[in-house]
């Protein structure tokens, strides 16, 4: 099944690269919200937010290096 679907492009890569704002904050920021209500820290999501966000805003390039954005979580 997995090799059927390797080439999809998630929609919201595709409206990121297509200009238009994503779902970020309705997939990802609605964890960090329940996260907060909560109190359990949510890390990997915020910073999924940040980036996405920073991206939109043309705060940073697109490449595939975001992963070491990530390094300090671990």
């Amino acid at each position: 099944a997995m090799k059927k679907h390797k080439n999809i492009e998630p929609s919201m890569l595709q409206d990121l690269r297509n200009g238009k704002a994503c779902e970020v904050d309705a997939i990802n920021g609605i964890v960090c919200d329940y996260g907060d209500k909560c109190r359990v820290q949510t890390p990997v999501n915020r910073r999924i937010v940040q980036i996405i966000k920073d991206k939109q805003a043309g705060k940073l390039p697109w490449d595939k290096n975001c992963i070491d954005m990530f390094r300090d979580l671990a």
